[in-house]
């Protein structure tokens, strides 16, 4: 599954390429979606040519087809991180991609930084943290309600209180809970985690995850009571963790939302 994980960071960063916008401009099939597209859209004039820059300072939301290489990529990752693999799958309603702004994919590779320095300093014997700061593939359970009635290719984060999806990406993980806690990530795509509360009464409400891409760092283990100095904190053993728990939102990147029917 890492390596399946691989390829799709390779071809999909979490952020929308430039050519992507230069180029492609006017196939946006809707008006909604280009006229959101446009308000992220600058012009440069220091430039002999004046070219159209791709300035994200917003989260969008993009939804992949069914069919979609990159679609039939996160589904199968989904499949395969199941803890219980012989319980029937629950049917995906739709795929979206999270395009993040600049500013939180800045903080996401400085915080990368640090782990790599610190662990260069600290924690010679890990060198994945070295390299890439240890970085993970973890779910974040989660409900959504604005993923209901006809969907649109591009879309920004909506204003509803309760959908808890838009909210949490919203804020970057960073919450007066997830302060006092710790972000709970999970390694299985189906585990029943806290995040994941029933709130039947609000309307069109879908049960959702949010895959992403975590900086863990040095990993201390949440049952031997060792957590000072360590960048995440982790249940089970370091080599099949149930679920890591992460204290700086910094250190999550989300990347695809999956939402169920």
């Amino acid at each position: 599954m890492h390596a399946i994980w691989v390829s799709i960071k390779e071809t999909t960063n979490c952020r929308v390429k430039l050519t992507n916008v230069v180029s492609r401009a006017g196939t946006c099939g809707k008006r909604s979606d280009k006229d959101i597209m446009e308000r992220e859209r600058v012009h440069c004039t220091a430039t002999p040519i004046r070219k159209a820059i791709f300035c994200q300072t917003r989260t969008l939301l993009y939804g992949l087809n069914i069919g979609d290489p990159s679609r039939n990529i996160v589904e199968l990752i989904f499949q395969r991180a199941s803890t219980n693999p012989s319980k029937p799958s629950r049917k995906i309603k739709t795929v979206l991609k999270v395009k993040n702004s600049v500013e939180i994919l800045d903080r996401f590779e400085e915080y990368r930084e640090k782990v790599k320095k610190k662990a260069y300093e600290r924690y010679k014997r890990n060198p994945r943290s070295t390299v890439d700061g240890n970085e993970l593939l973890r779910f974040y359970g989660s409900t959504m309600v604005c993923c209901s009635g006809k969907s649109k290719r591009v879309s920004e984060l909506c204003k509803n209180p309760t959908c808890e999806v838009c909210r949490i990406i919203e804020s970057n993980f960073d919450t007066d809970r997830t302060r006092r806690y710790g972000v709970r990530l999970s390694t299985g795509s189906d585990d029943s985690s806290e995040n994941m509360i029933a709130t039947t009464r609000v309307k069109n409400i879908k049960r959702a995850v949010i895959v992403c891409r975590a900086i863990a760092g040095s990993i201390g283990n949440m049952w031997d009571g060792e957590y000072e100095g360590f960048d995440s904190v982790g249940s089970g053993l370091l080599s099949n963790l149930e679920c890591l728990i992460v204290p700086n939102p910094n250190a999550i990147l989300p990347c695809f939302v999956i939402v169920f029917d």
